[in-house]
């Protein structure tokens, strides 16, 4: 009996002390030695500090934050740190609260570094540092108040480049200082030693910072004594001329041209584009060849004479009209001097029309121009809008169901030519003297 009390007892115990771990698993406290920390880790202290000289400069820079740092912020503090100019390596190294940093190969002398810090920086708790800091300082002369400004333009979409790479590759060195475009496209390079640069501008469409295979870009050679202020244009720059990608019918007369890049400015030639008729290949004439904005003008023309002449046409049958019932009623002389139906009140109602059309199209362009007067828009009217099409004018309509061999000689932004063919096959006509069978 004894025995058996005390087997008793001793499981009982044992259940209290599993029913108190279970107890204490299931409770989530604060880790102890403090209340809980929602602050963001700060940044006490950079070493060198912005603005400073440091000769024969061989230690790492130091970040010193207020708390521990987790080395994952950003998917690697590496992501988070940026030196311009740019070395092959970075190491970025942690060491709980401080980190530190260092280009492989060392620091070079007499040129001036700048030192980002981007925002993201964490805490064990995952509290993250919102802003970022910039540190300034020089291996050896004093720091020049000199920049290399200006607005980065994509030419081929004719907007802005928010966030461009811009890149000052210093000559013969090949330096490359670099810096990123702001949100409406506006850019400046600081501190940097006169000379002669290198300016590349790229839409950087992968934020990778380097200008890779087929992104757009723009690059100038510049002479720099203080401050220089340059647009830049940025496109692609293919090798290869533009081939005809797509040959379409616009309507019985008009056939359009895609082409796989942007064409060079201007209006192309007529001897540019050749139409031959299948299957004999017989030379289809050709009344002219346009570029998009040349063509846009001509159907914006188009259409305001289509509208003048259904206004004159209305206002014709009107006045027949009124005429007429004046006539039927017996007013005859009277109410029909009283009617203008000559010439000349068809032509005050085409220039009315047309008076209405101009000050429609004022107003637009100045709604436009009150919406948007940036540096780059204004910028933008200062250069041809680009386009990777044309417009071929027929001196005769196409027949239904034809097909067209179409051969072009174009030209890209970097002068590249090439020679190229397309064909336009039509669709059948619609017979519509057929009576559908009796399905009754």
């Amino acid at each position: 009996m004894e025995r058996a009390a005390r087997n008793t007892r001793r499981q009982i115990a044992r259940v209290g002390q599993v029913a108190l771990l279970l107890t204490a698993c299931a409770t989530i406290q604060d880790p102890p030695g403090g209340p809980p920390d929602f602050d963001p880790p700060m940044i006490l202290s950079v070493t060198p500090d912005s603005g400073t000289v440091v000769e024969d400069f061989d230690d790492e820079i130091q970040v010193q934050f207020s708390e521990v740092i987790d080395e994952r912020s950003g998917s690697g503090l590496q992501n988070l740190v940026t030196l311009s100019p740019r070395p092959e390596e970075l190491d970025v190294s942690w060491k709980r609260s401080r980190v530190t940093i260092k280009p492989e190969g060392g620091w070079r002398d007499s040129i001036v570094y700048q030192l980002t810090l981007l925002p993201g920086f964490a805490d064990l708790r995952n509290n993250r540092l919102d802003s970022g800091r910039t540190v300034v300082f020089s291996t050896g002369g004093d720091i020049p108040e000199t920049s290399i400004a200006g607005t980065v333009l994509d030419w081929e979409q004719g907007s802005a480049a928010p966030r461009a790479l811009v890149e000052a590759i210093l000559l013969p060195d090949s330096l490359i200082f670099f810096a990123m475009a702001d949100s409406v496209g506006d850019f400046e390079v600081r501190y940097l030693n006169p000379g002669s640069y290198l300016l590349v501008t790229t839409i950087d469409q992968n934020n990778n910072l380097q200008r890779d295979y087929r992104e757009v870009f723009d690059s100038i050679t510049v002479n720099l004594d203080s401050t220089i202020s340059r647009a830049m244009w940025a496109f692609a720059h293919d090798t290869v001329g533009p081939r005809i990608s797509e040959v379409s019918e616009i309507d019985s007369i008009t056939i359009k041209v895609d082409f796989g890049q942007m064409l060079v400015p201007g209006e192309p030639f007529d001897d540019v584009i050749q139409v031959f008729e299948l299957p004999d290949t017989t030379l289809v004439e050709t009344v002219a060849v346009w570029n998009q904005v040349t063509y846009d003008s001509v159907r914006t023309e188009e259409a305001v004479r289509d509208s003048i002449r259904q206004a004159a046409v209305a206002d014709s049958i009107r006045a027949e009209e009124a005429a007429d019932t004046a006539v039927a009623e017996g007013a005859d002389a009277e109410v029909s001097a009283g009617v203008d139906t000559s010439a000349a009140a068809v032509a005050d109602s085409i220039v009315e029309g047309l008076l209405q059309v101009v000050d429609s199209a004022g107003q637009v362009m100045e709604d436009s121009a009150a919406a948007d007067t940036s540096r780059a828009m204004l910028l933008l009217m200062e250069r041809p809008q680009l386009s990777a099409s044309w417009y071929v004018r027929l001196a005769s309509g196409m027949a239904p169901g034809g097909r067209y061999f179409i051969t072009a000689t174009a030209e890209n932004l970097t002068g590249a030519i090439a020679e190229s063919q397309g064909v336009l096959v039509l669709p059948e006509p619609v017979d519509t003297t057929q009576v559908p069978a009796d399905t009754t």
